[in-house]
């Protein structure tokens, strides 16, 4: 069947998943015209993803279970192709790209799936080229993928997707994470799609975007398709009856304030912050400039702004978890350091999963807290609310996304601190579970001073007294939501002042032309290891040397530096200490360190574009250099996670000081390792789901999307490294 004929996909099958009792899907059926836009909504739970799942050919292939019926792509039975063939045909976006991209470099995730598919270079690189151009996007080629906003990375997803010129695209809640600047430039992408011919089949909460682009709206419900809704009979559906199925509004404009009544709080305290400075980086652009604000216990208060404004800098300022450059924070006009606003402020991450620290939903709730007959009804009380009662005993990281970030929110309502950052806290929920979040914070203001760090209107529209705009790192409209119009001028203003943020950093491209020729590093890295072999400290002091040089071609100063003092320390020592226990260290240790120099000028900060590109023009296998990449490409993002779980210790009040970890090392090693163990399980499931859809494991002749050619400099290290080795032998 051709994409012009009548069915781009259809299905009508049964899934359980392993282990479970319930049936995820139960005898769904349905066919999707090309050309036409079906957006799969409902409550959390009732199946969407599971269905895209099973379209994508991920179910039953990569997540195993009892799967009955079948399922057709452009009239080919799924059951007889692989996941990378499907994928070749219905390409798929994930809910979180940051945890799908398999490269670091957003040119490089762009051409991964034609690297897969066999691609000859020069059609890699013309499509790279033209799709970024189509779209209009040509400002996000070559860049970090790890320092693109949220909007961003999911735009480059969607190109990655579009790159091989599918003629199907599957979207998992596309929107759980973005502003109102990245929403409206991915309708666009969309739309430019759908004029295009391409089907689009969205799982998605938020619908309002959605208005202008979809044919037909599918109502799930517990595994079920329980009715279909063409575009104009889902707009005639009223508010009562979107609440009833648990949808979200249709239309921004439907939005009115319902604000809880002033209430004066348990404890009147006040926070004030004035002129408060922060960046990154030494001498680095300021993230805030000069912002001032006073806030009262009792208020609950929005932080807005495009992604990459500041809003989250400014609540992990406000948590104590940063240290600002300049200002002044006062508590009840008490000035304070971010050690004390640590015990006053609780930040509720985005990352869920880096919060959580014992082995059941029950357990997370009561830990640190002295557990009276009352606390256990409250909790108790909560968690029917919230719809986890069923779950007390599940450990945390076996819940959904959904419930995961219900459990947060508890933690943030159970917390004896009266100040409370909530970073994203409605980040992919559905209007049940909204309002019930909306219950919870408003209840929480009794005795919080509460901070939203939010994108979604609906909520708040039913929570936020006022709204702080930041912009470029400064404070700048602030907008009175008790007064009557102040809710729709704020919408008007988020739709037409937001924008994608603009991504200052240098190219990756321009870093490249100062790193080195990754086959010479092989070179570099092997001689490494040989020498590790030996104890003579003149030939490792040679090839020390020879990486040191390498590394400060590639500019790496602060490694060159740092590595240099510490073994010019080891040998120092010896001298001053020749006894046989520095005679060991002087002849053990020095070897490593030419291979962790090697190794990270390899690694090149986790981006595999050109380690892959090295590894395949010294014809290595292609497992392996697959297995490599993947190795490298864990590092930045590990990195990443162990400042946010370091974060997340100190908003919950875990052992953070040198004798408190000594004392409770068994715990705090748990509360560090277990977290992580699970995290990196999840990235790597993602990881490697994205990775199959996208031919990760089709037997195809592959070539890199970018060519290596050796400059005069990578001939001169080349020589360097073997005249330091045979210099070394002969001394």
């Amino acid at each position: 069947m051709t994409h012009d004929e009548k069915e781009s996909i259809g299905f009508d099958l049964t899934f359980t998943y392993d282990g479970a009792s319930q049936k995820a899907l139960r005898q769904v059926r349905g066919s999707v015209e090309p050309g036409r836009c079906i957006v799969l909504c409902g409550a959390s739970g009732c199946g969407k993803s599971t269905l895209l799942r099973c379209i994508n050919r991920l179910i039953p292939e990569f997540y195993e279970g009892d799967f009955e019926g079948r399922c057709t792509i452009e009239g080919r039975d799924t059951a007889s192709m692989s996941i990378g063939d499907v994928g070749e045909v219905a390409a798929s976006v994930f809910q979180d790209p940051r945890s799908q991209f398999y490269t670091t470099n957003s040119s490089s995730e762009v051409a991964f799936a034609l690297e897969n598919y066999g691609f000859p270079q020069p059609e890699i690189e013309r499509r790279v080229r033209a799709v970024f151009s189509e779209f209009g996007l040509e400002k996000l080629k070559d860049r970090n993928v790890f320092e693109l906003s949220s909007g961003e990375r999911q735009l480059v997803a969607i190109l990655s997707a579009q790159a091989l010129h599918g003629n199907i695209l599957l979207l998992d809640e596309p929107t759980a994470n973005l502003d109102a600047a990245a929403v409206r430039e991915l309708a666009r992408v969309l739309g430019e799609l759908k004029q295009r011919g391409k089907t689009l089949l969205i799982n998605e909460h938020r619908l309002y975007y959605l208005r202008n682009l979809a044919d037909e709206y599918w109502l799930m419900k517990q595994g079920e398709i329980t009715a279909r809704y063409s575009k104009d009979e889902m707009l005639r559906l009223s508010q009562e009856e979107l609440q009833q199925k648990s949808l979200r509004v249709l239309d921004l404009q439907q939005v009115k304030a319902n604000l809880p009544p002033r209430i004066t709080p348990e404890q009147p305290h006040c926070l004030e912050v004035e002129d408060l400075t922060f960046s990154y980086q030494k001498n680095g652009d300021r993230v805030l400039d000069n912002v001032s604000l006073e806030a009262r216990c009792g208020e609950i208060i929005g932080l807005i702004g495009s992604n990459g404004s500041g809003k989250t800098t400014l609540g992990k300022l406000i948590a104590g978890l940063f240290r600002p450059d300049s200002g002044t924070f006062f508590w009840d006009n008490i000035p304070q350091t971010p050690k004390m606003l640590v015990q006053k402020s609780i930040f509720v991450m985005q990352e869920a999963e880096f919060q959580f620290f014992t082995n059941s939903v029950w357990n997370e709730l009561l830990y640190g807290k002295t557990a009276t007959p009352q606390l256990k009804q409250a909790v108790e009380e909560k968690l029917k609310q919230f719809s986890l009662w069923e779950c007390r005993n599940r450990h945390p990281f076996s819940l959904s996304g959904g419930q995961m970030q219900k459990l947060v929110m508890l933690l943030a309502y159970f917390s004896p601190k009266p100040i409370a950052v909530l970073d994203e806290p409605t980040a992919g929920l559905d209007k049940k579970s909204l309002q019930s979040c909306v219950a919870l914070i408003n209840e929480m203001r009794k005795n919080k001073l509460i901070f939203l760090i939010t994108h979604d209107l609906e909520l708040i529209s039913q929570t936020c007294g006022r709204c702080l705009c930041l912009s470029t790192g400064s404070m700048g409209h602030e907008f009175n939501l008790e007064q009557g119009d102040a809710l729709s001028n704020l919408a008007r203003f988020m739709d037409r002042e937001f924008r994608l943020s603009d991504n200052k950093r240098p190219l990756q491209q321009e870093k490249a032309k100062r790193l080195c020729d990754p086959r010479v590093k092989f070179l570099y890295l092997f001689a490494a290891l040989s020498i590790g072999l030996v104890t003579d400290p003149v030939l490792i002091t040679g090839v020390m040397i020879a990486c040191l040089v390498l590394t400060l071609y590639e500019r790496r100063y602060v490694t060159a530096v740092s590595y240099s003092l510490l073994y010019a320390a080891i040998f120092l020592g010896y001298l001053l200490a020749p006894h046989s226990i520095m005679l060991f260290v002087v002849h053990y240790f020095p070897k490593f360190f030419p291979v962790c120099l090697a190794l990270t000028a390899v690694a090149e900060g986790g981006d595999t574009t050109r380690l892959c590109a090295g590894l395949r023009s010294c014809h290595c296998p292609e497992k392996a250099i697959m297995m490599t990449s993947i190795v490298f490409r864990f590092f930045p993002v590990l990195c990443k996670d162990l400042k946010i779980m370091a974060q997340s210790i100190r908003t919950r009040n875990l052992p953070s000081g040198l004798m408190q970890k000594m004392r409770r090392l068994p715990q705090y090693f748990e509360n560090i390792v277990v977290p992580m163990m699970f995290r990196v399980i999840r990235i790597a499931e993602s990881l490697s789901a994205s990775a199959e859809t996208r031919g990760i494991a089709m037997k195809r002749k592959r070539e890199s999307c970018i060519q290596l050619h050796l400059c005069n400099a990578d001939i001169l290290l080349a020589v360097l490294l073997a005249a330091s080795m045979v210099l070394g032998i002969i001394l």
